[in-house]
């Protein structure tokens, strides 16, 4: 050791005393405040290098910030997401995944994060810290185990402008305790609907009228399984309002920045921006989030400013799960126990593990990246053999019954539901909605879906005119009788609005017989309806709703994708692809079968990592029923029909 070394340590050791000794007080703790921007996708912000100008705000922010340019979430949508950054644990190990599922009730549940994890907000309030969020997305209710440690947790469907405002009220009556804030937005997820003053803010419509109307609800749906078609100028369309989306929300982030600086406390908060998951906007043919693990939905922005502003460019592979142990460190906290993150502004030797999952219903989706290698795993699940039991959903279907079923006609003309509801059998009629498929003016008929139907009784009083204005593609809700060789006789028939489209039938059960894949078949008039275990059924005389729980259940022993089943000969059969990013960023080509070598390494790695979530059971989580009013704010996402 040098002589000016000792001296300069002899020096900060004397400084240390003299300060004790007068009584000068450490540096107070830092703020905290964690800004995620729910469904932000890195590869759309100019802060990022977008080549439109969508955020000039966080451009600011990221000269004053270290920015991760290399960032993943460990889930592609917020359910298993958020408790990813609360916990820094990894879906498979905090257990909350679903979002909807259908309960045995035939109501719609939603997995709850259990109390036995210690959450961010929790090490915080146990630091001193005042813990406060304001949040915006229906997945994430106080009743799922999302407010622990948080002294306010508000969650209403308020937009960015009254997420801040809200906050700026605290801040203004907050008193000399430091504090910790989450704010969660939802202005740039689906739907993109970002006000008049930025609409067009990168260009007019050009011909594209889809996105015009005001729900749009089903949309999405309908782009993904092809009932809806997309233009050029419609997907041209969705790409420059999913931008302007950003831009607005932009604004608030500016202002939010401002009103911390205003009032002199950025200079002791630290702030990080972030993402639970990014966005599919056609990149694979699909819109959305939540099934797939591409770069579109795994790639996310990532930025922490601290005190003084330090800026640089990380470049190392960033993830969620160190969220938590990067905060704690920077305000001056003890470090987590059992956690899988690590600080992030600290310097590591090694480059983290990149493991993405994602679960829904039978399928469970896993990815692990080295360099440029990515390697993604598919389970699927079969079907476990209908119970006997009479008590059972499925088997309360029964001939005589009048339903309605909602769901996605097959080519054959029949439909496959995703909701089955017991209605009042006192209507022998036969709904049927979709759009037209033909048109007859001079024989007075249409079909829909496939089934004729002959419309001379119910347009004859205005005549032929009255058919010429249906157009093959309108949506139109008929009422109908059986009539001879198929053909249904319409006593009534009316258009559908955007906001009311569907694909639906309504009638008699005459049959219920066997279907594939352990499915069941019910003939609803000339229309096959299959439902199967994904299918919702309400009124089926359930057994009422399914009592809330407060604390985790264990995992069924029968689970087929706990990491120790996924290790032995009884897991389930997979697909898999491998992809090489150097050369295919974009992810689109598939070269496992001319990787071989490659393909054996990434599979060695990806079951060292379940080798190590299996040497660490977790228990599965709980699940609640959701409410009427969630469930409304789930159709409106368009999460559920």
């Amino acid at each position: 050791m040098s002589n000016s070394t000792v001296k300069l340590n002899l020096f900060l050791l004397f400084a240390s005393w003299f300060a004790a000794g007068v009584g000068c007080a450490p540096p107070s703790p830092p703020n905290v405040v964690v800004v995620l921007i729910d469904a932000l996708r890195a590869d759309h912000l100019s802060a990022y290098g977008y080549e439109r100008a969508t955020s000039p705000n966080l451009e600011l922010l990221a000269a004053e910030s270290v920015v991760f340019t290399n960032a993943h979430a460990q889930s592609p949508w917020t359910k298993p997401s958020v408790p990813t950054l609360f916990t820094s644990l990894y879906p498979v190990q905090h257990g909350v995944y679903e979002g909807e599922a259908h309960g045995r009730s035939g109501g719609l549940e939603s997995d709850v994060l259990g109390e036995h994890h210690d959450t961010l907000a929790e090490h915080f309030a146990t630091a001193g810290y005042e813990t406060v969020a304001w949040v915006n997305n229906a997945h994430l209710e106080e009743a799922h185990g999302f407010a622990q440690g948080f002294v306010r947790y508000e969650h209403e469907s308020f937009d960015a402008g009254e997420i801040n405002s809200r906050f700026f009220e605290f801040l203004d009556t907050a008193g000399s305790r430091p504090f910790f804030a989450y704010l969660h937005y939802l202005d740039v997820h689906w739907p993109f609907q970002p006000g008049a003053e930025f609409r067009d803010r990168f260009g007019e419509a050009d011909g594209s009228t889809l996105f015009d109307r005001k729900s749009w609800r089903g949309l999405r749906d309908g782009i993904n399984n092809g009932t809806v078609v997309l233009s050029p100028a419609d997907e041209t369309r969705l790409g420059r309002l999913h931008d302007a989306a950003i831009l607005a929300f932009d604004r608030r982030l500016g202002e939010l920045v401002d009103a911390l600086r205003q009032r002199g406390l950025l200079e002791n908060t630290v702030l990080l921006i972030t993402s639970d998951h990014g966005e599919e906007l056609l990149d694979h043919g699909r819109v959305g989030h939540g099934g797939t693990l591409y770069r579109e939905v795994i790639e996310i922005p990532l930025l922490v400013r601290v005190p003084g502003g330090r800026a640089r460019l990380a470049h190392e592979p960033a993830r969620l799960v160190d969220v938590l142990p990067t905060l704690l460190a920077a305000a001056g906290l003890p470090e987590a126990d059992g956690v899988e993150g690590r600080d992030l502004l600290a310097s590591h030797a090694e480059l983290p593990e990149l493991v993405a999952e994602t679960r829904h219903k039978r399928t469970y989706r896993v990815s692990v990246r080295e360099g440029p290698w990515k390697y993604v795993r598919t389970y699927r699940a079969a079907r476990g053999p209908r119970s006997s039991d009479p008590s059972e959903t499925d088997h309360r279907v029964r001939p005589g019954m009048r339903v309605k079923a909602k769901g996605l006609f097959t080519a054959d003309g029949g439909l496959r539901a995703r909701k089955l509801s017991l209605k009042d059998a006192g209507d022998q009629d036969l709904e049927l909605t979709g759009p037209i498929d033909a048109v007859d003016v001079e024989r007075m008929a249409l079909r829909v879906r496939g089934q004729s139907i002959d419309a001379e009784d119910v347009l004859a009083a205005d005549g032929s005119a009255v058919v010429s204005v249906l157009s093959v593609g309108d949506w139109v809700k008929v009422e109908a009788q059986a009539g001879r060789n198929g053909v249904l006789v319409a006593d009534e028939i009316e258009l559908v609005s955007d906001e009311d489209r569907d694909d639906e039938v309504e009638g008699i059960v005459t049959r219920v017989e066997p279907g594939p894949d352990e499915a069941l078949r019910l003939v609803v008039g000339p229309v096959v309806v299959t439902i199967d275990d994904d299918t919702r059924l309400r009124g089926f005389d359930a057994a009422g709703p399914v009592t809330p729980v407060a604390s985790p259940a264990p995992a069924p022993a029968d689970d087929p994708f706990q990491p120790t089943v996924l290790l032995s000969d009884a897991a389930p059969p997979f697909e898999h692809e491998l992809l090489n990013l150097a050369l295919d960023p974009e992810e689109r080509v598939d070269v496992a079968a001319d990787e071989p070598e490659r393909l054996a390494g990434m599979q060695a790695r990806l079951e060292a990592w379940l080798t190590r979530m299996a040497a660490h059971p977790r228990t599965r989580s709980a699940r609640r029923t959701l409410d009427a009013a969630t469930v409304e704010e789930l159709r409106i996402l368009g999460y559920v029909e």
